[in-house]
C-alpha cells in the first residue's frame, strides 16, 4: 500500500475509465489515472491559493506586468541574463539532441501533442497496440507473452479482448453466441497463403481448413523375358524386381539354365526404406502460434 505521487501541475481534463480498460493497478496503472489527475490539480490549487488581501494596487501592477516588455531589474535564468527584451538559448536547451529531460519532461506521462504509432493515437496515458490486433506470430517458447493468446481456439471474452473481437469477429466460431467468440485453432497446422482470386487454391473460402492429400499419380512398367544362367538378380528401390524361374520351381539359382519371368513390386521408397505416417507432411519444427489482442 502506498499513496500516489502529487505534482502542482493543473491538468486540462479528468480521464474516464472506459470498458475496454484493462484492471491495472500500480504507480502508472490505468486506474490511478483520474485520482492522480485530481490530486495534482489540488496540489497546485493549494501552491497558487490567491491572496486575498490584494489590493487595487496590485491588481494594477499585475495588469502592467502583463504588457511590460522589459524587467527593471534583470535577471540571469540557468546562468544567462534575461531582461525580458530578448530570447535566449539555455545551456542544454533549445539545441536538437541536447535537451535536458531531468525537469519535468523526465516525470511527464502525457505528451502535449499527441502522436500516431503504427497509425494508432498515442499521448502516453496509457498503454496501446502498435501490433495491431488479429496479427498471428510464432514464438520459440510454450507459453503466450503479453498482449498475445495462444491460438488454440478457446472462446474468449468479447468485452475484455473488444479489439480482437472487432478485428475477426466469429469467423473462427461464435462461442456462446452471445459474450464469447473463438480464436482461430493453429494447433499443429501448416498456414497456406489465402488465394485470393489467384486460381492455384480455387474457390477457397478465406480461414477455411483443409484436409491433407496427396497428388493422383500412377506407374509402369514392363516385364522382360530372360535367359537364366546361374545368375540371381536382385535390385532394390522404388521398384524390387527378381528373377524367377518361368515353371515355378523354386529358387532359379538352383538350376544351371532356364528361362525366367522377371516381375516388379512397387515398393514406398528409395532402398526400400521410407517414413511413413498417418499424413503427409514436410521437413518440420514445432513453434507456439500466438494472436495478438
Amino acid at each position: 500500500m502506498a499513496n500516489l505521487k502529487e505534482t502542482s501541475f493543473w491538468e486540462e481534463g479528468i480521464y474516464q475509465w472506459e470498458t475496454s480498460d484493462p484492471v491495472l493497478g500500480g504507480e502508472n496503472g490505468i486506474d490511478n489515472v483520474p485520482t492522480r489527475q485530481l490530486a495534482n490539480r489540488t496540489k497546485w490549487l493549494k501552491d497558487n491559493k490567491l491572496d486575498k488581501s490584494a489590493t487595487a494596487a496590485n491588481a494594477e501592477l499585475a495588469k502592467k506586468a502583463r504588457t511590460a516588455d522589459r524587467l527593471t531589474d534583470a535577471r540571469k535564468v540557468g546562468g544567462v541574463a534575461f531582461d525580458g527584451s530578448a530570447d535566449i538559448d539555455l545551456p542544454g536547451v533549445n539545441k536538437p539532441g541536447n535537451q535536458n529531460t531531468s525537469g519535468n519532461a523526465g516525470s511527464a506521462f502525457k505528451l502535449y501533442n499527441p502522436r500516431k504509432i503504427n497509425g494508432v493515437p498515442f499521448d502516453g496515458t496509457q498503454d496501446i497496440n502498435a501490433t495491431p490486433a488479429g496479427a498471428v506470430m510464432y514464438f520459440a517458447m510454450d507459453a503466450a507473452p503479453v498482449g498475445w493468446l495462444k491460438a488454440n481456439g478457446a472462446a474468449v471474452s468479447r468485452t475484455l479482448y473488444a479489439n480482437l473481437f472487432a478485428a475477426i469477429g466469429i469467423r473462427f466460431g461464435a462461442g456462446d453466441g452471445k459474450t464469447t467468440f473463438n480464436l482461430p485453432d493453429l494447433r499443429g497446422e501448416f498456414l497456406r497463403g489465402w488465394d485470393d482470386g489467384r486460381g492455384l487454391d480455387a474457390k477457397r473460402i478465406f480461414s477455411s481448413p483443409q484436409s491433407d492429400a496427396v497428388q493422383d499419380w500412377t506407374a509402369g512398367f514392363t516385364y522382360q523375358r530372360a535367359e537364366l544362367r546361374r545368375k540371381y538378380e536382385l535390385i532394390e528401390g522404388g521398384f524390387k524386381i527378381k528373377a524367377m524361374n518361368e515353371i515355378g520351381l523354386g529358387n532359379p539359382l538352383d538350376h544351371a539354365e532356364g528361362w525366367s519371368v522377371g516381375f516388379g513390386v512397387l515398393g514406398p521408397g528409395i532402398n526400400n526404406v521410407a517414413r511413413t505416417a498417418n499424413e503427409t507432411r514436410p521437413h518440420n519444427i514445432a513453434f507456439l502460434a500466438c494472436i495478438k489482442i
